[in-house]
């Protein structure tokens, strides 16, 4: 996987641009807020009907394709004309959804276009970039981590879950704990990289009591593992979107409280991933 945030021009918008974005920050963090909200009812709703997802995820190669997902409809004995109703998601697919929807009811369309462009070279859609180009408009980037007391654990238990390919140094999810928390604390930045960080204390240590000024925050955009997953939210509850589950599985989509630690908590820890810290970008400092 690729260096977050190495491929993004340093003034990717103009200060016009800027300008618009905060004025019109309300509306974009309760339209994109609004729209999470809208599509996980979309989802309970669907599910409740069909006992399948309507959403399903886009890194599956056996759903690539419409006769794939038809496949899989008929093995859980459903219609196979469900397909055309049914819409591919991912993790970042979600967030990219919920800020270009904001973004256009302020009427930037060349923003998000821009923000799109740059997040589709070679296909890579990291959530870190996202997180780089919206503090260029003006949002925060807070750096995570409940438990910094654990970094050294939780660092030999990803590695012991994900252990390294023969060759390689480095992978997304193999810990990393320890040292981006030495970088986000001392140089203000996170990860390979290099992602500026403006707070790294708000969101530090707090166990499974999250401050309660972040329930108060309207959107955000949150990463672990070096931007590997990405959940959005608003109001301190996650809403994220799974790309490898079967079709048959509620969780596909799911929405919890952020609370990494905590049982019930999100962002959801998905078999040998474990979502322990990384960043949180904001519309405004809290």
């Amino acid at each position: 996987m690729a260096i977050s945030s190495q491929k993004i021009p340093l003034k990717l918008f103009s200060a016009e641009e800027i300008q618009r974005h905060a004025a019109s920050l309300p509306l974009i963090t309760t339209t994109a807020a609004s729209y999470l909200d809208d599509i996980y009812a979309d989802h309970v709703n669907f599910y409740k009907k069909w006992r399948v997802s309507k959403y399903y995820g886009d890194r599956r190669k056996d759903y690539a394709t419409k006769a794939g997902r038809v496949k899989a409809l008929e093995s859980y004995g459903k219609p196979a004309s469900l397909a055309d109703q049914l819409v591919g998601t991912a993790c970042i697919r979600l967030a990219m959804d919920a800020v270009k929807s904001g973004l256009l009811a302020a009427g930037m369309e060349s923003t998000w276009k821009n923000i799109h462009d740059i997040l589709k070279i070679d296909n890579l859609l990291l959530g870190t970039d996202l997180q780089v180009m919206l503090r260029q408009l003006g949002w925060k980037i807070y750096y995570w981590n409940p438990n910094p007391d654990k970094n050294a654990e939780w660092d030999a238990e990803d590695r012991a879950l994900n252990p390294l390919k023969p060759g390689k140094t480095w992978n997304a999810v193999c810990g990393g704990h320890a040292a981006h928390y030495n970088t986000a604390t001392n140089s203000r930045v996170y990860g390979y990289g290099k992602i500026p960080v403006d707070n790294a204390q708000s969101l530090v240590g707090f166990g499974t009591t999250p401050p309660p000024e972040f329930r108060k925050v309207p959107f955000f955009i949150g990463t672990a593992h070096d931007g590997y997953h990405v959940f959005p939210g608003r109001r301190g509850d996650v809403i994220e979107a799974h790309s490898m589950r079967d079709l048959n599985a509620f969780d596909n989509l799911e929405i919890s409280p952020f609370n990494p630690l905590k049982s019930g908590g999100g962002p959801r820890w998905a078999g040998s991933q474990k979502y322990r810290s990384g960043l949180i970008a904001v519309p405004q400092a809290f």
